[in-house]
């Protein structure tokens, strides 16, 4: 009967009761929070050809449609302003009741295992901050899809895999109110971002997180985009050196077993998409933040071409322009990570409605997974008030604009530049000057009229200067938000 009811796609499954006739996708749940002034499309499965009354509690309006032979409807219903809780009910003769349904903004979560690293793994100060809030807030509510399987060192067994290729790779979920609990268990850059957009916007906020350790950005991205911009990067995965050598070899690892020479995988371009992307596509939601990146860093170039396709398939997906913001690579001893770095806040410049967080003040040389995260999700929530939400404060700390050479020193020009400084009060650190590409010298660096003068008495006609550029760096260079520069490199022209 079970089966007989559920709507047939894969990471979804049924919410409300057995003997009701109308059924839901379990996006749909009590607790959930509906993205305020905009349409959202109910759907699912209900009575065939039979009338189907939806009514909103925050009008009291009803809303009519009806279920086709398969008995599939759809319905799409204006949203009002921010507020709630109310009840939605659904009824072809037997009602579905959906209680505590808040309006409000919604956000997607989403990336590899630093976006998905929880607030019960940081660091003791953050970790307490963050589930006292949680005691006493409401209006934050946590969708969380956990992947059934983690990318650990196994083998799968035969069960495991058929799984995968039926795009069963995600638990259930559903809405829940924020508590200690599952707080703990949810993201910590998720968390502090909704925290302060909740705070700040004074609504409630829906966080949603999808998000996969290990993943490559090609898992996250739709076959046809893939297909017709990049399609080398789907053949032969599995020994494609487009894609990171790690991400292969744990992924065959994972798949050793497998008898189908088409056997899935979720680091296998297009998967994540297809089994967690897609079937949201009809929830609206207001943006989007991402934390990704270790998987690509091998090949910057190829991330290049791979990250616009991303956000773009996103924005298709979700049918509008998302505002896209995400989280620059942390600092770890890898010497690609510099470029990489530097790379993505270029990215920020020519992907549109895009914002960058800076991290590398928090690194570890030693740990991808940097355990201070709190202060990362407020800096994603920076960019959101000010560029989504219109919200008076500094969206970042300062990012390179333009150097110019003269006087045999080179001059810094920064936007979000106002009250350069550093953050521990020493003088201006990791600055370096060259004449030539690969003979780079370290600089003195102060601040002149909101500039930052570069120089080394040894280098007397520069021409190349560049900032945070180690794969660990000290670099302390920070604006009167207390938000840290960007690694980067500049040529004179």
């Amino acid at each position: 009967m079970w089966k007989c009811i559920c709507m047939a796609v894969a990471l979804w499954g049924c919410t409300g009761v057995l003997q009701a006739k109308v059924v839901l996708p379990s996006v749909f749940t009590d607790n959930m929070v509906l993205q305020q002034k905009t349409d959202i499309t109910f759907y699912g499965d209900a009575t065939k050809n039979k009338q189907l009354t939806v009514k909103t509690g925050w009008n009291g309006k009803e809303y009519h449609t009806e279920a086709d032979g398969q008995g599939k409807w759809s319905l799409k219903i204006p949203t009002p302003a921010a507020g709630g809780p109310y009840e939605i009910t659904f009824s072809d003769g037997k009602k579905l009741q959906l209680k505590n349904v808040m309006i409000g903004e919604v956000w997607f979560c989403s990336g590899q295992s630093n976006m998905a690293f929880r607030v019960n793994e940081s660091v003791k100060e953050e970790q307490q901050q963050q589930l006292d809030y949680a005691k006493q807030h409401s209006q934050i509510r946590l969708f969380d899809l956990k992947p059934r399987w983690e990318t650990y060192a196994v083998e799968w067994d035969a069960s495991v895999l058929d799984s995968l290729n039926r795009l069963q790779y995600y638990h259930d979920a559903q809405w829940e109110v924020c508590d200690t609990q599952n707080t703990a268990r949810f993201s910590a850059i998720g968390f502090a971002f909704g925290r302060m957009l909740a705070d700040s916007l004074q609504v409630p906020v829906g966080l949603i997180l999808n998000a996969v350790g290990g993943s490559p950005t090609e898992a996250w991205i739709d076959r046809k985009t893939l297909e017709f911009e990049f399609p080398d990067i789907l053949q032969d995965w599995t020994k494609n050196d487009f894609i990171q050598d790690w991400v292969r070899e744990r992924a065959a690892l994972n798949i050793k077993q497998a008898s189908n020479p088409l056997q899935r995988h979720p680091y296998e371009p297009c998967y994540l998409f297809e089994a967690g992307i897609q079937p949201l596509h009809r929830y609206p939601i207001k943006g989007i933040i991402w934390y990704q990146g270790e998987s690509n860093a091998h090949n910057m170039k190829v991330h290049e071409r791979l990250f616009p396709l991303l956000v773009n398939s996103w924005r298709q997906n979700w049918n509008a322009a998302l505002p896209f913001y995400y989280v620059q690579l942390s600092s770890i001893d890898r010497p690609s990570w510099t470029w990489f770095r530097d790379s993505q806040r270029r990215l920020a410049q020519t992907v549109s409605n895009t914002g960058m967080a800076v991290s590398s003040d928090r690194g570890d040389s030693l740990n991808v997974h940097p355990t201070r995260k709190k202060e990362i999700g407020e800096r994603l929530a920076h960019w959101a008030l000010n560029k989504t939400y219109g919200h008076n404060v500094i969206p970042s700390g300062p990012l390179f604009r333009s150097a110019t050479f003269t006087d045999n020193a080179a001059y810094i020009t920064f936007d979000y530049a106002k009250g350069l400084t550093t953050s521990d009060g020493d003088p201006i650190r990791t600055f370096e000057i060259a004449e030539q590409e690969g003979l780079y010298y370290p600089a003195q660096a102060v601040v002149e009229n909101g500039k930052v003068k570069v120089w080394n008495d040894q280098v007397t006609h520069p021409k190349l200067v560049r900032y945070g550029w180690q794969p660990f760096t000290r670099a302390n260079l920070i604006n009167e938000a207390g938000m840290p520069a960007s690694t980067f490199r500049a040529i004179k022209e």
